[in-house]
């Protein structure tokens, strides 16, 4: 079996600049454990020859080689691109697509096309969800497959053939190991890109809360750099308030701005700090960072956005309201006298998303596109209106009297204008019943498929 996997942006073999390259890699050394034989390509670059395990990263695709819009490029590459890929589908049995985005399906010689989802933020993913025909379309997490079923209509949804696959962390025999340098100091770990939308400015803050404890000698942030040069997304900025990072110093905090880890040492950089942010209002798709950094033994603070929300009963993972500066300080405080439950968390981090069995699935559904799996309504919490059931939808969540909406942020005309029975049927008057229905927070029940 020859497989061909397509990526829309540049690959780094040794630097990984987010969840998705992370999983790829992984992907491909799965594939090649399992002796099937695989072609990587991605955009034309400037790189020197390099691999993922024995396989050749393949810079030969005419696209603009930045994330969005890749094929934003002039009318004679796409031909160009057409005729590269018409050569890339002959070789192979199987095309992944990651991401998927690709518009040109003619050039695919009719082979059997798996696509790879990672999110529902850029027009790529959606165009392939909603419009694009795939055998087999791979999501990591029951919040992004809930999303698309609550989303497009149920004719639509049945004609697609979706898969969960959980996203797996690299094992680590590691037991918890601090390799922090000073035991008097707090080092809070942000690991993410330059996205503001990851929560820089919050971390920032929640940090400068944690120094006014006057707790530790010091209370570190350490922040990787923006690199101009390995950054391949336009919607990642240089972005620092320097009103916010002054009252941080002042508080006698220090900002560490270091250079992006590789992948390989990962695993010793979570293990340097006592606690991992990710406060950010970006739409995860699956918790990858606070579940890496916890098999690392280091518990993790999460805003209550996206797939995060699926760890909310994770044991040394904690949830609080986007940009609720002082609810990430008390759950912060609460994980930092947390060992045995850490322990906990690490072991099951391990056990549930083993490497191993991820890579059997992939196997699977790549070499059997066509298996189908169904999945149940996972929604709990409802509301009757005019005899017809209604969900709350998978991106909106209840935050004691307030209502987050993944899409749309804070509802606050809906504060304490609600009830919440028994933690499973919303109560509302009938004017704000039609602003929920309207502002897609309540989903009917006759619009997701059963």
């Amino acid at each position: 079996m020859k497989i061909a996997c397509l990526s829309l942006v540049p690959l780094f073999p040794e630097y990984v600049l987010g969840g998705s390259q992370n999983i790829l890699n992984k992907i491909v050394l799965g594939l090649r454990s399992n002796d099937i034989k695989v072609r990587l390509v991605s955009p034309i670059s400037e790189m020197k020859k390099s691999y993922i395990g024995d396989v050749e990263i393949e810079n030969i695709l005419n696209l603009k080689g930045s994330f969005p819009s890749p094929f934003e490029i002039p009318l004679y590459e796409i031909q160009d691109l057409s005729e590269t890929i018409q050569k890339i589908s002959l070789w192979a049995d199987r095309l992944y697509l990651h991401g998927d985005g690709w518009i040109m399906r003619d050039e695919f010689e009719d082979k059997k096309i798996i696509s790879g989802i990672h999110d529902l933020v850029y027009q790529e993913a959606i165009t392939s969800v909603f419009s694009l025909d795939s055998n087999k379309i791979i999501v990591p997490s029951l919040y992004l497959l809930e999303t698309i079923k609550a989303s497009i209509s149920k004719k639509r949804f049945q004609n697609k053939n979706i898969v969960v696959i959980k996203n797996a962390i690299s094992n680590t025999d590691n037991l918890i190991s601090n390799n922090k340098t000073n035991k008097n100091n707090l080092t809070l770990l942000f690991p993410h890109r330059p996205d503001p939308r990851k929560g820089f400015i919050q971390a920032i803050k929640i940090a400068t809360v944690f120094s006014n404890l006057k707790r530790w000698d010091k209370v570190i942030l350490k922040v990787p750099k923006f690199q101009n040069k390995l950054n391949k997304d336009q919607k990642n900025l240089e972005y620092l308030d320097y009103e916010v990072y002054k009252i941080f110093n002042e508080s006698g905090g220090e900002l560490f701005l270091h250079d992006w880890i590789p992948s390989n040492e990962m695993n010793d950089y979570y293990q340097t700090g006592d606690l991992t942010l990710c406060p950010g209002n970006f739409i995860e798709s699956f918790g990858l960072v606070p579940l890496e950094s916890l098999a690392n033994g280091t518990p993790s603070v999460c805003s209550s956005v996206g797939a995060f929300r699926d760890l909310s009963n994770f044991p040394g993972i904690r949830l609080a309201p986007y940009n609720d500066i002082e609810k990430f300080v008390q759950k912060g405080l609460e994980l930092l006298v947390q060992d045995k439950e850490i322990i906990k968390g690490k072991n099951k981090v391990l056990s549930d998303y083993n490497l191993d069995f991820m890579i059997t699935e992939y196997v699977d559904n790549i070499l059997n596109p066509d298996k189908k799996l169904s999945y149940k309504n996972n929604n709990k919490i409802y509301s009757n209106v005019d005899d017809i059931i209604y969900y709350l939808a998978p991106w909106c969540s209840v935050e004691n009297s307030k209502i987050y909406h993944d899409y749309k942020g804070w509802m606050d005309e809906f504060e304490d204008n609600f009830i919440l029975e028994e933690n499973t049927k919303i109560i509302m008057s009938n004017n704000f019943y039609k602003k929920a229905i309207k502002e897609k927070i309540l989903i009917s029940s006759l619009c997701i498929n059963q």
